[in-house]
């Protein structure tokens, strides 16, 4: 029978470089994603797959896979419930993360990811996750405080499952507060507003979802600066780094607006290019990088996932390439379509 363990550490490999801090990853919606691919998609017929493909999935999550493929080390600390729950550990452990694991009674979801092998198109099948219990969300903030040696970089990524409060990333920024970590968040909908808050040090939205901030559908370029500008100035958040899709990203803290270009790269696959960019982003900020040049990294780690394939990250020699080529250019105009 298996046995899930609280900490679960398999020795990364010698050429992997030694962290200077700590990175915690908190997935508080993960998913074992299963990848298969149709010839076509038709309603009301049977459609005969290609043999699944097993990953561990959601934000947080996907955000530590990364971090190994970029020769970093992380824990993934997640709610876990279920058969489910334990298949998501095991297959952190066969990619050598450490796992911290917060068992729950109901058990982790499963995605259905599915190619159409005549058009290429992706379809994503999304389910809401289990209901959380109040003292098993609890349990995850206490996970958190009790994991030694404390966390110098905690990435707060993906959903909210039910059950968990609206404000759990406000929470969670106190908590920053309390114990000294620099916090980031990936998340959207109304937790990202919450997440807007003294305590979060990198705030990550899409062009989209900081408009969704704002209260409207669209932001020009000036209303882009304005709104970041609103939640460094205003809700205390240090930085905010706008994913533009192709057009790279934009950076505003107290200091710049910056934008810092994607590489052209051809795009196979769309899907884990956010979470590879925070990854990408996080390692570099963890390894001694100052803001811009790890916003950089992000950038070409994001860049380095859209050429991967299927449901593939980032890749560490495409980062490296990518990032060398990006140099230090940068665009302070924000034209972004």
């Amino acid at each position: 029978m298996f046995v899930m363990p609280v900490l679960a550490v398999i020795p990364k490999p010698a050429f992997h470089v030694p962290m200077p801090s700590t990175i915690v990853t908190l997935t508080m919606n993960p998913a074992l994603d299963m990848f298969i691919e149709v010839p076509k998609m038709e309603p009301d017929h049977k459609l005969r797959t290609s043999r699944p493909a097993y990953r561990a999935g959601g934000g947080g999550i996907n955000v530590s896979r990364a971090i190994g493929h970029l020769r970093g080390t992380s824990v993934a600390l997640f709610p876990s419930g279920g058969s489910t729950g334990e298949m998501v550990a095991t297959l952190l452990q066969r990619e050598s993360i450490a796992t911290n694991c917060v068992r729950v009674a109901d058990p982790t979801r499963e995605n259905i990811n599915v190619t159409e092998a005549t058009t290429a198109k992706e379809y994503r099948f999304i389910v809401p996750g289990p209901d959380l219990g109040m003292d098993e969300w609890q349990h995850c903030l206490r996970a958190l405080k009790s994991i030694s040696p404390k966390p110098d970089y905690v990435v707060a990524s993906g959903s909210l499952p039910p059950g968990v409060p609206v404000d759990f990333f406000a929470r969670l920024a106190s908590l920053a507060v309390e114990m000294r970590f620099r916090l980031i968040v990936d998340t959207s909908g109304e937790p990202l507003r919450y997440a807007a808050a003294k305590g979060t040090f990198i705030l990550k939205p899409s062009l989209r979802e900081l408009a969704v901030i704002n209260g409207t559908e669209r932001l020009s370029s000036e209303g882009i600066a304005e709104v970041a500008r609103l939640l460094v100035n205003r809700n205390g958040v240090e930085a905010v780094v706008v994913s533009a899709g192709a057009g790279g990203v934009i950076l505003i803290d107290r200091h710049r607006v910056l934008r810092i270009a994607a590489p052209v790269v051809p795009v196979v696959s769309r899907i884990g290019a956010g979470d590879s960019m925070v990854a990408g982003m996080t390692l570099a900020l963890a390894r001694g990088e100052d803001l811009e040049d790890a916003v950089r990294y992000g950038v070409a780690a994001g860049a380095a996932a859209v050429m991967a394939p299927g449901h593939r990250l980032c890749t560490y020699d495409d980062t490296e390439r990518l990032f060398a080529a990006m140099g230090h250019a940068s665009s302070g105009a924000l034209a972004v379509a």
